[in-house]
């Protein structure tokens, strides 16, 4: 303890905290140690050397804080002062230490792993002092979460944000951290800067901005806001452009924040005619597209990956050839067991959900799934749900075309292939499964 008073009177930091000049110090303590502004080589992408300086004293700094901090929570529990509904300079000490937290919320190349750690232990003294179970609640909480949002907005303006990486780290945290719908009651707060940064050329800031579009995106779904104000169009324009590009990081999170888009702007639309060409379908012409002139590995798993969140409706069904022959031919060229498993999905939910139009498109299907088990066989797979995922796809479709079905599986070639290896066999075009 001695030496803690002895840390604490070097950093000028004493006092009952009673007094709003006792707080002052102590916010000029945090702020001084947030990372710093980046003033050279914004036309790059940050790196490490950008940051050696502070790299040198950010540890120290944190622990100096983790010791004031220690220090204030034993002062207010001596003299009982209660913080949850602080205002003026004590609240400011607050929003400054949550900004210092979310910035080192997660490794960086501005700090170190102890600096994480530190973190993590600010905010478990910082939900101590102002009496609140986490973050998310304080959030919540006597507009916290759009005061907080006002201290770190110079730092993420247009020309700004570049600049300062943390704040951008910081901003993505406190997304992530707000409970629902607080993002959707504050977008025309929140949405701006994430389409700043979404619209960047660096693929890592791209990222983080599809992080921060998404968490929107779930806090709107299905608000008949999001279409009223016209922030869907907007977001969707955005994501339409980068639908275009072939970075894998991008593909997953992009589709995920398309599906849950379109599902809010289709159920308010009351003209809509599923029929008919849909926004929908504009998004699934890019993806099939993709995906049929596409040989990368990485890709066509992102791909792959992404398309059953999108073939939702029987609208798609407008889609089932095209489907047909993206399913086939990635099945018959396997060269990658997690692209292949993904298929194999998507497989099924095709089946699933265009279980009318299955009878038509039955042959092509037929053989890639026939051949595909062929091949399997004769090289055994690690990966169990592969075959099973397989070999529901055939009883499937079996199920759903068994004129033709009962002569694939009749005829003399198919079962010296198949043996008894798939767990269905033909009886007067009744399907059985093996107990």
């Amino acid at each position: 303890m001695d030496n803690l008073l002895k840390q604490l009177e070097t950093l000028k930091i004493r006092g009952d905290f009673c007094e709003d000049s006792s707080w002052t110090p102590c916010i000029d303590l945090i702020q001084r140690s947030f990372a710093p502004q980046r003033t050279i080589g914004t036309e790059r992408p940050c790196e490490e050397k950008d940051f050696k300086e502070y790299r040198l004293v950010v540890e120290r700094n944190l622990r100096n804080i983790r010791s004031m901090l220690q220090h204030i929570s034993n002062s207010c529990r001596e003299k009982q002062l209660q913080l949850c509904n602080a205002t003026g300079t004590i609240k400011t000490f607050g929003m400054n230490l949550l900004l210092l937290i979310g910035e080192h919320s997660e490794r960086n190349i501005w700090n170190t792993a102890e600096c994480v750690s530190i973190s993590k232990e600010l905010l478990a003294g910082f939900c101590d002092l102002y009496s609140c179970q986490n973050v998310s609640q304080f959030l919540s909480e006597d507009e916290n979460f759009i005061s907080l949002l006002l201290m770190l907005r110079p730092k993420l303006l247009k020309d700004t944000w570049k600049t300062y990486p943390s704040a951008v780290a910081c901003y993505r945290w406190i997304l992530q951290e707000a409970e629902k719908p607080t993002l959707f009651n504050h977008i025309g707060d929140v949405l701006p800067t994430a389409l700043i940064i979404l619209d960047d050329y660096f693929p890592d800031n791209v990222v983080i901005g599809l992080e921060c579009i998404y968490q929107i995106i779930q806090h709107s779904y299905m608000k008949k806001g999001l279409i009223d104000t016209g922030y869907a169009k907007a977001i969707y324009h955005t994501l339409e452009l980068l639908s275009r590009q072939k970075e894998v990081r991008y593909i997953i999170p992009l589709y995920s924040c398309m599906a849950s888009l379109l599902a809010t702007i289709e159920h308010w639309d009351n003209t809509i005619n599923l029929f008919e060409w849909t926004t929908r379908d504009d998004v699934l012409s890019t993806l099939i597209d993709n995906m049929e002139f596409e040989q990368n590995i990485e890709l066509r798993h992102a791909y792959m990956s992404s398309l059953p969140q999108l073939i939702t409706n029987i609208g798609c069904a407008k889609w089932c050839e095209a489907l047909t022959r993206v399913l086939a031919e990635y099945c018959e060229h396997h060269t990658d067991l997690r692209t292949l498993k993904a298929t194999l999905e998507t497989a099924k939910t095709f089946l699933l959900i265009f279980r009318l139009r299955v009878a038509v498109n039955c042959t092509p299907l037929y053989t890639a799934f026939l051949k595909l088990h062929f091949d399997l066989t004769e090289t055994p797979v690690f990966d169990r749900a592969i075959m099973q995922n397989l070999e529901d796809c055939i009883c499937m479709l079996y199920q759903l075309s068994p004129n033709v079905g009962y002569a694939v599986m009749n005829d003399d070639r198919m079962r010296s292939v198949l043996s008894s290896s798939l767990p269905v066999v033909c009886q007067d075009g009744d399907i059985k499964y093996f107990e």
